[in-house]
């Protein structure tokens, strides 16, 4: 557990599980920029079960105000074999909660913690081209511009490119100096 000024970064818990997947798979909250993912009760125990949704290949942490209430999840997998690092990725689950610090607070103390506690050079995020919430949250956060994946995905028919935000080690803070 880490817990800062706005927010309680966690495991998921088995009791935490059923709420998880209704918050993901409500459509009416997840934004234009979300890829929409159809996460079913019964695949997320299995995963759940098989590692926690943490290992070295990844994994996820939950995002909690400091009243105990659920409003996202920060994650992080291997991008490529090649990368001595990870990509991350958050969401803040419904429209309310956003916009308050919550994934700001939780990406800075969650880099900090994946360079005190893996080998890694490299953290990066992807986003869409014109996800400016998500582009402040990661220059807020420290994060360097390193440039455009053209159509690099598509949805709904339509192409995507994304931005490239980077932070190397020796740029980021200690997570002592952030708690």
């Amino acid at each position: 557990m880490i817990r800062g000024k706005l927010v309680e970064l966690r495991l998921m818990k088995k009791e935490d599980i059923e709420l998880f997947v209704q918050l993901t798979n409500d459509t009416s909250h997840t934004g234009q920029h979300f890829p929409y993912i159809v996460r079913t009760l019964s695949d997320t125990i299995k995963h759940y079960n098989e590692d926690g949704f943490f290992s070295p290949s990844g994994g996820r942490l939950l995002i909690f105000d400091l009243e105990d209430n659920l409003v996202g999840a920060i994650s992080y997998f291997k991008n490529a074999h090649y990368v001595e690092g990870y990509e991350l990725g958050y969401q803040i689950f419904r429209q309310e909660n956003r916009g308050k610090g919550y994934v700001s607070e939780a990406l800075k103390l969650f880099s900090a913690f994946l360079f005190e506690h893996y080998p890694i050079n490299r953290l990066q995020i992807c986003m869409e081209k014109d996800n400016l919430a998500s582009e402040a949250v990661a220059k807020k956060c420290g994060f360097v511009y390193e440039g455009t994946m053209r159509d690099a995905w598509t949805v709904g028919g339509r192409k995507i490119s994304n931005l490239t935000y980077s932070m190397i080690r020796d740029e980021a803070p200690k997570l002592k100096d952030l708690l």
